[in-house]
This record gives C-alpha cells, structure tokens and sequence, in this order.
C-alpha cells in the first residue's frame, strides 16, 4: 500500500506542477486535461485534468479543479519532506517559500533535525525535516 497526495488546484495546476518538478526534479507523466475528453467550455479546455508528477521514490497526483467548482485550502494538512542532505533540504525549503510564506524558519530542532515550515505560493503547507 502507498500514499499518493491528490492536490486539487482552482485553475493554476499547470504552473504548480512545473514549479514542483523544478524543485524536485520530478518528471510528469499522464498529464490530461479537461477539454480532452469531455465538452466544456473554451476556457476551460486546457485546465489539467489529472497529472502526475514523480520523483525519486515519491509521486504527488494533480488536477485542476472541476469546472464550476472551487479549491479551499486548509490548514489541516501538510506534505512533509525527508532528507538527509542539509544543503538540499535548505534549497527545498528555500524554493517552496519564494512568493509563499515561511511560518517556521529553518532551524535545528531538539529531536537532532534540522526543520522548518513554508506555506508555498499556491497555498499548500509543506514541513521539511532533514535528519542530520
């Protein structure tokens, strides 16, 4: 069994996806959009219907929201990255926050980790924790 995070974005998925595969280096695959399939609107065509996105052992699913429908994003979840490497992890960390917002700097924390949090520009939290 594996997890594999849907983000659901409300018109921006294009842009969020090629930013995370920038960060990550991650490879798209499957990429569909909503004109490609179903009849809708002109403007609506080119929205992302499902995406997917890899990297490493790691996938993150996305689409963009249905039309006629709306995104909320919330504060009661967050994507949590492992690493193992302090300069990659403060390049992550650094890259997620640019037009975003940092809601714990990256520090050194009591469990031996190097941490911190970031609300990126597209609203998704992300906490990034590299073992040390």
């Amino acid at each position: 069994m594996k997890l594999i995070p849907y983000l659901l974005f409300p018109g921006n998925c294009e842009e969020a996806i090629n930013h995370y595969r920038k960060i990550f280096d991650g490879e798209i695959s499957d990429l569909s959009r909503f004109g490609d399939s179903h009849p809708v609107p002109d403007d609506q065509k080119n929205r992302i219907m499902h995406a997917r996105l890899a990297f490493g052992d790691n996938m993150l699913m996305f689409s963009d929201d249905r039309p006629g429908g709306s995104v909320d994003f919330g504060n009661g979840i967050s994507l949590s990255i492992g690493l193992t490497d302090e300069t990659q992890a403060r390049s992550v960390f650094d890259q997620l926050g640019e037009g975003g917002s940092v809601t714990m700097p990256m520090e050194k924390q009591f469990w031996g980790a190097l941490f911190g949090m970031v609300k990126d520009r597209y609203g998704i939290n992300w906490m990034i924790n590299c073992e040390l």
